[in-house]
């Protein structure tokens, strides 16, 4: 007989995402590493369902979490904050899970959720904009936020005029996990800079911003230009540039 006591597996876990599959990989994170993720935290996503959390307190939740890891960004506390960032978007995965799970998901709730984490972004680029405030570092943050907007606009704006935007090798997942990662091992990069007589000077976190903001802006192009051409194949590419533009 079956044992009904044993462990779910990966692609069991994944049943719950958006699309009833494992989640897709780009050429900065695998899909594998989403799915092994969500199945390490299934316990805490059935404990929310089982106790009926409403979608937008998980939502919410992201919000406040996200708003702390940008105050320990602000006070120089890297290792918190990475780990509150990764916190913050593992709750950003419950809310849409949980809300399928309950027969909860609307099209009011998905649209909610996107504007949350835009916001939830911003508080975190904050928190880093006063952390290197003193350093050259604050305009390449500024540049990430700028980049960020960028990606989330083209992919926006495709979508209304009916074409598929959901391609870039920097989403804002690959933003948040090599943020959240390189922050929370910054400390180990401190260690070692400081025995080889470097000083503390957080190269992880930077290597981060310089990750970020590279791969963001090549996102923020490739969404441009995969919109075009699909604008030009399909014949409606015209001659003015600025005819539609939006506000």
């Amino acid at each position: 007989m079956e044992n009904e006591w044993s462990t779910p597996s990966p692609e069991e876990a994944d049943e719950r995402s958006k699309t009833g599959r494992k989640p897709d990989s780009t050429k900065l994170l695998s899909g594998g590493i989403k799915s092994w993720w969500v199945f390490l935290m299934k316990p805490i996503e059935d404990f929310l369902i089982e106790r009926k959390f409403r979608p937008n307190v998980l939502t919410i939740t992201t919000l406040i979490v996200s708003a702390l890891a940008g105050w320990f960004f602000h006070l120089g506390m890297i290792f918190i904050a990475g780990v509150l960032l990764l916190a913050g978007s593992t709750f950003d995965i419950f809310d849409g899970r949980v809300a399928r799970a309950q027969g909860l998901n609307s099209p009011k709730g998905a649209f909610f959720d996107s504007c949350v984490d835009r916001y939830s972004e911003v508080l975190i680029y904050l928190g880093l904009l006063s952390f290197f405030r003193d350093t050259f570092f604050i305009y390449i943050v500024f540049l990430i936020v700028s980049c960020s907007m960028m990606v989330s606009y083209t992919r926006a704006r495709a979508e209304g005029l009916g074409i598929d935007c959901a391609v870039g090798i920097m989403q804002r997942a690959e933003r948040v996990v090599y943020l959240g990662v390189l922050s929370t091992f910054n400390f180990l990069g401190n260690i070692v800079t400081f025995l080889m007589g470097l000083g503390n000077r957080d190269y992880l976190l930077k290597l981060s911003i310089l990750i970020l903001f590279v791969f963001s802006f090549y996102t923020s192009i490739q969404r441009m230009v995969h919109v075009m051409s699909k604008i030009e194949e399909a014949g409606n590419g015209g001659t003015d540039g600025t005819a539609e533009a939006a506000d």
